[in-house]
């Protein structure tokens, strides 16, 4: 094979994304699905446990949310180390920890 059907051979490979990539992703929502369904349990229950009702639910929620995107770029962040997936980890970590903080707040009276 000549170097251009080889290249052509890999375009044509590689049309519809890196494996890689898509694998890595799989792999992260998979973990920040897990993260989301413990952060649930978490902050209902301990809300549930002090104040004897129900989570404000808005603040947990989109905390819970902010949580699972966090996690899927940093993992993607961590493995491609590609520019738009730092800058997007570090944007959802801090979201995420503005969240957190304002749903611990509304455990004041």
């Amino acid at each position: 094979m000549e170097k251009n059907e080889v290249l052509e051979k890999s375009r044509k490979e590689n049309r519809g994304g890196d494996e890689r990539d898509a694998q890595i992703t799989a792999k992260a929502w998979r973990l920040a699905a897990a993260v989301g369904i413990m952060l649930c349990g978490i902050t209902s229950s301990v809300y549930a446990i002090v104040y004897d009702k129900p989570t404000p639910y808005i603040l947990s929620n989109t905390m819970i949310w902010l949580g699972m995107v966090a996690t899927v770029y940093t993992v993607r962040a961590v493995r491609l180390k590609t520019k738009s997936d730092i800058v997007f980890a570090v944007i959802m970590g801090a979201m995420f920890v503005v969240f957190t903080v304002l749903f611990a707040m509304s455990f004041r009276k």
